[in-house]
């Protein structure tokens, strides 16, 4: 179970993730048939169908700070309890979107055991999603667990290759059709706006070894101005909050699974604006609730 390894998985479906899906819109995702090659007529789209246009998708530079919560538990697991705090911050870089999360959660185990993780990310990627440079760090309990490092670059054909420099250096090529996390954040938004429902894409992040999910999307019907009202006072009022959002859900494959089933589940209430109102993130045996109690735009870029 990769506990650890949630936060840059924000920004991969955008990052990331809802506490309250509309009725109809909570529908079981399953692994597509040729999700080793992820819909290859879908996935191989030209460059310019890949990258929404800027005057239909405009990310909003901001900096949010969201309160993580158990939201449920099973029976049988040993978690009792999970709290903590997670920053997302999305910069606009000129040439790229540069991507900041620090995630710190608390763990209670029914044995009486606790654990601090701390995970912090860094990554930039180029706005025509061809370059793309990442760096992970986790931390538990104090003590350095896992690093990644490294960069990566896409074809004109589609295919891709990474260059790991930590853990160790490395050589890994990516298929035809892998995208980077806020090319798919932007897809998703861009999906939605179009009225599409459900596809699926490769997407490589660099989070863990294998790096990359085959990541199923489905898209709600716009949020109601009641969901809207479910943010905290101090909130409504934000003008970075006055834009339309959608019920996503999320499912998260690895390339190697035999089973058919995700590694996780996301939902999320996300705006056109690329701004997560509200997050659950589902392991199976417990999920883990955000609700964003900070938001702020950060400076443009001036380009």
């Amino acid at each position: 179970m990769r506990i650890a390894s949630l936060s840059i998985k924000f920004l991969a479906a955008f990052l990331l993730l809802t506490l309250s899906t509309p009725a109809g819109a909570n529908v079981p995702i399953g692994r597509p048939e040729n999700a080793d090659a992820v819909s290859p007529g879908d996935a191989t789209q030209a460059p310019e169908q890949i990258h929404p246009d800027s005057e239909k998708v405009s990310i909003a530079p901001h900096r949010a700070i969201y309160k993580m919560t158990l939201a449920s538990v099973k029976n049988g697991s040993n978690i009792t309890d999970v709290s903590g705090q997670m920053m997302f911050e999305w910069s606009d870089a000129c040439d790229g979107w540069a991507v900041q999360q620090r995630l710190q959660l608390h763990f209670s185990y029914a044995e009486g055991d606790e654990t601090n993780v701390n995970s912090t990310v860094i990554s930039w990627e180029s706005k025509d999603g061809k370059h793309y440079n990442f760096n992970v760090r986790r931390v538990s309990n104090d003590k350095e667990t896992e690093v990644y490092r490294g960069k990566a670059t896409l074809a004109e054909d589609g295919t891709g290759t990474v260059i790991y420099t930590d853990p160790k250096s490395k050589e890994v090529k990516l298929s035809e059709g892998t995208i980077f996390p806020s090319t798919h954040t932007m897809l998703v938004i861009q999906k939605a706006l179009a009225g599409e429902k459900l596809f699926t894409r490769r997407v490589f992040d660099g989070s863990d070894e294998d790096g990359s999910d085959d990541i199923s999307v489905f898209v709600g019907p716009e949020a109601s101005e009641l969901q809207k009202a479910e943010l905290s006072p101090d909130l409504r009022s934000n003008s970075l909050l006055n834009q339309p959002a959608w019920p996503i859900r999320m499912a998260f494959f690895k390339l190697d699974t035999e089973t058919g089933e995700p590694d996780y589940e996301m939902n999320l209430l996300l705006q056109s604006n690329g701004i997560a109102r509200t997050m659950r993130i589902d392991y199976g045996d417990f999920s883990v609730s955000g609700t964003l109690t900070n938001l702020e735009a950060l400076p443009s870029s001036g380009c």
